[in-house]
């Protein structure tokens, strides 16, 4: 009895599946009109609830901004929550058939470089937008195949809902497919290899969970920022060109993809680590987190400012 008590609140928690199950069906008789009066109430009930992921956005935003109040750090993460939730439901009502987004595509010139090399390289996004509408959405207008890594979501109800989800995506799409980090060494293995032959991997670089292992580097004065290490690894060892690429929610189902220039690495020595890339790296992530801070869905710690830093 206890054991289905536990199981039934981890279900209704933060990462519980019932949350999202109650949203998919509720979303298929609610009209789209209510959800500007709907989402913000439930998105506060939300950001109060969720203790931890409130103190760790309050955190990175205070280190981002570090002129900001603690009140305005607060307010300025009750926006992120707000953003994530009209972004969640957006990304509900595509997968229920019950509505649909549009897209603009931003640094073409990018885009068609992306699109029309024949060697393998690397997409490094950050958790913005909507990664998961945006994936397959690429993978249609490339013509070439998409790896998406995803990090498994916290409880297995969740994950086996989201991987229904992806199978349908994939089943329709022959050019996308998920690669899903469980940790080890294999999955860089593989992704090498799709690397190799020719294929995209697009790589979230920006948490830290679980047992992925980590690395921190100084992306301004006094400002650290604690990031994957294997995204990085990956590219320099392959050697792929590295285009970042960022998801925004412009307005009411409306997204806008940023497309920048590949990424110019310095020449990887052997036994030296990737010191001299690792800012290059962390600092093509800030430069989006910077300017679109609103929707920088990380709820874990990333960045910190050591004691005396520059503001």
């Amino acid at each position: 009895m206890e054991e289905k008590k536990q199981s039934r609140w981890r279900r209704i928690g933060v990462f519980g599946d019932l949350p999202t199950r109650l949203l998919m069906r509720g979303l298929k008789v609610a009209p789209w009109f209510l959800e500007p009066v709907l989402i913000p109430p439930w998105t506060l009930l939300f950001f109060l609830v969720a203790k931890s992921q409130r103190r760790a956005v309050t955190g990175n935003l205070k280190a981002l901004f570090p002129s900001w109040s603690g009140l305005r750090a607060c307010v300025g993460a009750y926006r992120v929550f707000l953003n994530f939730a009209f972004t969640y439901v957006d990304a509900m009502r595509c997968e229920t058939g019950t509505g649909g987004v549009d897209w603009i595509i931003e640094g073409l010139e990018h885009f068609d470089d992306l699109r029309s090399r024949p060697e393998g390289c690397v997409v490094l996004t950050a958790h913005m937008g909507n990664y998961d509408m945006a994936a397959p959405l690429f993978s249609e207008k490339f013509g070439r195949t998409i790896y998406a890594v995803r990090a498994p979501e916290r409880e297995p109800e969740m994950q086996a809902l989201r991987e229904e989800e992806i199978a349908e995506k994939e089943r329709l799409n022959p050019h996308f497919r998920t690669c899903f980090n469980h940790g080890g060494e294999m999955l860089g293995v593989e992704l090498a290899r799709y690397l190799n032959q020719g294929d995209i991997v697009a790589v979230q670089g920006d948490r830290v969970i679980f047992e992925v292992s980590p690395m921190e580097t100084e992306v301004e004065p006094g400002l650290l920022m604690r990031l994957p290490r294997g995204p990085l690894y990956l590219a320099r060892i392959t050697g792929a060109a590295v285009f970042p690429l960022f998801i925004v929610r412009d307005g009411w189902r409306r997204y806008r993809v940023q497309v920048h220039a590949p990424l110019e690495l310095p020449a990887r020595v052997r036994g030296r680590g990737e010191d001299a890339a690792t800012p290059i790296w962390a600092g093509a992530i800030l430069s989006g987190v910077k300017e679109h801070w609103k929707q920088w869905f990380v709820f874990e710690p990333v960045l910190r400012r050591e004691k005396g830093g520059a503001a």
